[in-house]
């Protein structure tokens, strides 16, 4: 299974559905072609440059393809994607590890009970200041409207904490949105990396 990447007292952890096949594949998550997470992390300014860039994806993908990826290229991409991200205090997980699956609207993406305690009781344990999900907001209420009463289905930062972290629902980066719905989710990106930045500028006792 593709390896998280989640240490303790991280700025913000960002939370998928469900590992996907290709990122299986590949060793390394939200590197699916319609995948737009990389892009809306620099767009908001939560990362300097794009992490993956479309070139870098490209080549990983169709080397998968062809057979032609050579391991310890492969390797090599994944520690430095992971020593980056690291440093910039940024974590990626998903809801539902147990099994890959070919895309989000895969039923068996759904995350179940054990996998919604087996999040909780590691948010518990490692702290994260923010919890971004980057799912549809459809999994989202599914997964913990019955925990959190407090929950909503509108995009944005939530009136409510997982434990003591900070929780925004930013909607799936594959779904294939357009105009103002676009416009919004790319909003949600660009006032994340807003709080995220002000949030840097503080002590941590300041939360």
């Amino acid at each position: 299974m593709t390896k998280e990447i989640w240490e303790p007292d991280m700025m913000a952890v960002f939370v998928a559905p469900a590992v996907l096949e290709l990122s299986e594949k590949l060793g390394f998550p939200h590197l699916h072609p319609r995948d737009r997470f990389w892009e809306l992390l620099e767009l908001g300014g939560i990362t300097p440059t794009r992490v993956i860039p479309p070139q870098e994806r490209k080549a990983l993908t169709e080397g998968v393809a062809m057979g032609s990826l050579n391991e310890p290229v492969r390797l090599m991409f994944i520690e430095k994607k992971t020593s980056l991200l690291l440093r910039l205090g940024i974590g990626l997980t998903e809801l539902n590890r147990r099994v890959p699956v070919a895309n989000e609207k895969d039923r068996a993406a759904i995350p179940d009970d054990s996998d919604i305690e087996q999040f909780l009781a590691k948010v518990e344990k490692l702290k994260p200041r923010i919890l971004g999900f980057v799912t549809s907001p459809e999994i989202f209420v599914h997964a913990f409207q019955s925990r959190f009463p407090g929950l909503t289905d509108i995009p944005g930062c939530q009136q409510f904490r997982i434990a003591d972290s900070e929780v925004w629902l930013l909607g799936s980066t594959t779904a294939q949105l357009r105009g103002p719905a676009l416009t919004a989710q790319e909003d949600l990106f660009f006032a994340l990396g807003e709080y995220i930045a002000a949030l840097g500028e503080k002590p941590a006792t300041g939360r």
